[in-house]
């Protein structure tokens, strides 16, 4: 690799009395305290920082609040559009989640086409066009095709429940002939459409985040590095605090009694979808008008994937990523027993969890934009540590002691762990492959997420905890309740023994990838295991979408036999 295409932060013969990244982080705490180095100084590339009321900031800033909105709304869509509103099926409705969060698995393939092969002279700049035009013109499809009506009409919701949950089981024998024309029976096969509409958005707003994500670490490298981050958490507060929106429309707008709710009114489908028109738009717009994208050779495969590998075999680059793996596998090992407790024990509503969701998007924004004011220069090892214990130490109080209540205000912690752990991004990338470099750091995580799920529910399973056990609520109960909590929040802070590989500040980066060596057979086993966990995610997901595999643990089903409810035959075994 080219010496011009690698970032480096200082010169190396500047710092031959630091032995160790620990002490390359003391030294430049000391120095950016006593404020004697130029205002550009440890900037990763020439350009300045980015002003963040220019119109370059504001068409970037544009293109997270679309994404905020829209992953803010189809995912949470699942429960009250297609289980109630349509009477999808579990395995139906886990279809539908797994289809519109898939391509954020492919997210490393998205980047690499963004850096290599550039549309017109523009690495960045088409991508965002083709991804926020696909999803535009998927949106408007979902907004003004009609969509289908109710599995139960509003003039059911008179019935009791008892009688609601045979209708919703096929048994229509409790209606009249009058009453049955209310109930639309081929909801569910109507809906197919807005599910590949669903889809095609997904990938457009996807594809455009991941060409945004290359921009923002081409800005952020202009950074010095007093102030490096400040853009990252400002893309990532609007993200969250976008997302504010599509929670008060789910929360507070679909909750009559076609999507499982007691209000009196609620907005159409085709409303609630029209709601992302305006964010796509504007997004449209920024790219059209304010993003500035520079013209960029198209690079030859063969050097990019050289230049890319010879990245990946450097130090820095493994041991982040597999600190990040490994590190989220054992803090995403969660319960299964956790939404029984909220809506068992602690008697939590769907209103209450919706207006919990608000402000958790609301709190996890303000500390976003708190930490990128205040917390640039925090060690990184113990910002994560003291947010992780404090995340065990809330959520432990709400679940071992559900009459409390189940809104579990993890959001400053979590917002911690969260953006932290993204500042490593920027440091690592190279000029060129930007794109790839981030989506690998950043969608590790969401790789880690099913292999931890797995595990948990393998471990869960052999305990013996159903619903109806917890209304019983006896002690044996209990206990059993009391181990899962007890072996979740064990693995979560088993995590932190990871952090040893986390270095502590962005100058223990640069000195890591400067002079931390590099290993080419460890690089092979991390690029291996990430599209082993790559093709297990894809894998699972898959599985997901089929009634004979839907209910194995490794597809995020229970483990427990399936029957159809009207022939009684088996449709999933069980177990896995």
């Amino acid at each position: 690799m080219g010496h011009d295409d690698k970032i480096w932060l200082y010169c190396e013969s500047a710092d031959d009395d630091l032995t160790s990244y620990e002490d390359v982080t003391l030294g430049l705490t000391l120095q950016t305290a006593t404020i004697t180095k130029p205002l550009d100084e440890g900037a990763l590339r020439p350009g300045g920082a980015l002003d963040l009321s220019s119109r370059e900031a504001i068409g970037l800033l544009g293109q997270y609040v679309a994404v905020g909105m829209i992953y803010g709304l189809l995912p949470s869509l699942t429960y009250p559009l297609f289980t109630q509103y349509l009477n999808f099926d579990g395995y139906h409705s886990a279809s539908y989640s797994v289809l519109v969060n898939m391509c954020w698995s492919l997210k490393i393939f998205f980047g690499l086409i963004t850096d290599c092969f550039p549309i017109g002279g523009y690495k960045r700049k088409p991508y965002m066009l083709l991804g926020w035009l696909l999803s535009l013109g998927s949106i408007c499809a979902m907004s003004f095709l009609p969509f289908p009506s109710p599995y139960l009409g509003r003039g059911l919701a008179h019935k009791s429940d008892a009688v609601v949950h045979r209708l919703r089981a096929g048994n229509l024998t409790d209606l009249s002939p009058t009453e049955r024309a209310l109930v639309n029976e081929s909801a569910t096969e109507d809906a197919t459409l807005w599910i590949l509409l669903s889809c095609a958005c997904s990938f457009g707003y996807i594809l455009a985040d991941v060409a945004a994500d290359a921009m923002v670490v081409q800005y952020a490298q202009r950074e010095p590095i007093a102030i490096r981050g400040r853009l990252q958490s400002m893309i990532y507060a609007t993200r969250f605090a976008s997302s504010l929106v599509p929670n008060v429309v789910t929360g507070f707008c679909m909750n009559s009694f076609e999507y499982g709710g007691d209000f009196s009114w609620s907005l159409s489908p085709n409303y609630v979808y029209a709601t992302l028109l305006l964010p796509c738009a504007v997004a449209l717009y920024c790219t059209l008008f304010l993003i500035v994208d520079e013209r960029a050779e198209k690079p030859y495969l063969r050097d990019y994937v050289g230049r890319l590998w010879e990245l990946i075999q450097l130090r820095v680059v493994w041991q982040i990523c597999i600190f990040r793996f490994c590190n989220n596998v054992f803090f995403n090992f969660d319960a299964t027993v956790v939404p029984l407790i909220t809506s068992t024990w602690a008697g939590v509503e769907p209103l209450a969890i919706g207006v919990f969701s608000i402000l958790n998007a609301l709190f996890t924004a303000v500390c976003i934009y708190a930490c990128g004011k205040w917390g640039l220069h925090w060690n990184w090892r113990v910002a994560i540590a003291l947010s992780t214990i404090a995340i065990v130490v809330i959520d432990a109080t709400v679940l071992y002691l559900p009459f409390v209540g189940g809104f579990m205000p993890d959001a400053f912690p979590s917002a911690i762990r969260f953006v932290i752990s993204a500042y490593c991004a920027v440091e690592i990338a190279d000029i060129g492959n930007e794109g790839v470099v981030h989506s690998l750091v950043t969608s590790i995580v969401n790789l880690a997420i099913p292999v931890a799920t797995v595990c948990y529910k393998y471990i869960n399973s052999f305990f013996h905890v159903t619903r109806q056990d917890m209304v019983d609520d006896t002690y044996d109960v209990r206990f059993q309740v009391t181990m899962m909590l007890t072996l979740s929040f064990g693995m979560k802070l088993l995590s932190l023994a990871w952090l040893v590989l986390l270095p502590p500040q962005k100058a223990a980066v640069q000195w890591l990838k400067q002079r931390g060596g590099s290993n080419a057979i460890v690089g092979g086993i991390v690029l291996g295991v990430y599209f082993l966990a790559m093709a297990f995610s894809i894998g699972t997901n898959v599985m997901a979408l089929f009634p004979s595999t839907s209910c194995y643990r490794i597809a995020g089903g229970n483990g427990q036999p399936t029957f159809n409810r009207t022939t009684n035959a088996t449709v999933c075994l069980g177990g896995f």
